[in-house]
């Protein structure tokens, strides 16, 4: 179970993120909420491996090194 001072902050970071597309976001806080990728993908009508490859690209896009700078701001 993670802490929720640490998911009300990634929430608010990855809110702020302007390269993130809203589906990208939305998959994120499902799994910061820890929905399965399961329910996430019924949502949105994909598969759990599409789902997947969804949230590790943007992943991917906030541990880009602006990005980390901007977290000790």
């Amino acid at each position: 179970m993670r802490s929720n001072q640490t998911l009300k902050y990634f929430a608010y970071f990855v809110k702020h993120i302007p390269q993130l597309k809203e589906k990208e976001k939305k998959i994120l806080f499902g799994r910061l909420k820890e929905t399965t990728l399961n329910e996430i993908g019924e949502s949105f009508d994909l598969t759990e491996g599409r789902i997947r490859q969804i949230e590790k690209e943007a992943i991917a896009k906030i541990k880009n090194k602006i990005y980390q700078l901007s977290l000790f701001k």
